[in-house]
């Protein structure tokens, strides 16, 4: 696989791609906000490419809501909706293609609706 290096892992120069998409990508639209470029690995017996790689972008808040909806009766459903709403660019294969969809993407989809760290201050006084 000329796109891993020994170990099993993504090259500098697919690395260094990846890196220039996303400021292409941000550039384009710096509205975007944060851009998630996912790679997954294709499964050579299945006659898949090495890698397939696709850029993410945080869903809008319809999206997200829509997403939220969807998820209490499809969690598959809502989770390739979403996909849909926030590919911006790379394999559609990702999103289309139920294997690598289900068992490549999906997995790495959570990343989208991280929780930012928060935390809530008490203002309350104890024994009042």
């Amino acid at each position: 696989m000329e796109n891993l290096n020994e170990e099993g892992m993504i090259t500098e120069e697919i690395q260094a791609s990846i890196e220039e998409k996303v400021k292409e990508l941000r550039n384009a639209d710096p509205k975007v906000g944060r851009i998630y470029p996912i790679v997954v690995y294709g499964d050579k017996e299945a006659g898949e490419k090495a890698l397939y790689i696709a850029y993410f972008k945080q869903p809008s808040f319809p999206a997200f809501s829509k997403y939220l909806a969807l998820a209490q009766k499809d969690v598959v459903g809502a989770m390739r909706d979403m996909a849909k709403e926030c590919f911006l660019d790379g394999d559609k294969e990702l999103v289309k293609n139920d294997s690598l969809f289900c068992y490549g993407l999906m997995p790495h989809l959570s990343q989208l609706i991280e929780v930012r760290q928060g935390k809530i201050v008490n203002l309350s006084k104890a024994g009042k």
